[in-house]
């Protein structure tokens, strides 16, 4: 037995489906790339950084800070929270200050250390790339002399 679908019918499956991927796509730029890109743009204004620079920093604060569901859970939270109330209201909101100092502190440290970021002429006219801290030593002004 076919199932026959009106015209009627169709286009409102249509526009449900197109409304609910235009749900998820909002839902997906208040997520964590979206707080770790302003906390990006608040520390280093005007520099330009390629989105999958963002999102491979995002995977690795996420795997260096928010391990556990309920802390990564909190950073979901915290990014939604940021694109509705503001970054500045949790760089200043009392119970949230503290946690979001040591947040952008992390950022701000892995992005310079795991980018190219010191090493290119211009910052706000060329591209900055983030790839990856290393896992030997993650300052990179130090040296050592092996003999």
């Amino acid at each position: 037995m076919a199932v026959h679908l009106s015209r009627r019918l169709t286009l409102a499956l249509l526009v449900a489906t197109a409304a609910s991927t235009a749900a998820g796509a909002y839902l997906w730029t208040m997520g964590p790339e979206a707080l770790i890109a302003k906390i990006l743009d608040r520390r280093f204004p005007g520099v330009r950084i390629d989105a999958a620079s963002i999102v491979a920093l995002t995977r690795d604060i996420k795997l260096d800070r928010f391990q556990t569901f309920f802390r990564r859970l909190a950073f979901e939270g915290g990014a939604r929270a940021a694109n509705v109330i503001g970054i500045d209201a949790l760089a200043h909101w009392k119970l949230t200050a503290e946690e979001f100092y040591h947040l952008e502190r992390r950022v701000v440290t892995v992005f310079v250390l795991g980018s190219d970021f010191l090493d290119v002429r211009d910052p706000k006219s060329d591209l900055v790339t983030y790839t990856a801290v290393t896992e030997v030593c993650v300052n990179r002004f130090a040296e050592r002399d092996i003999d």
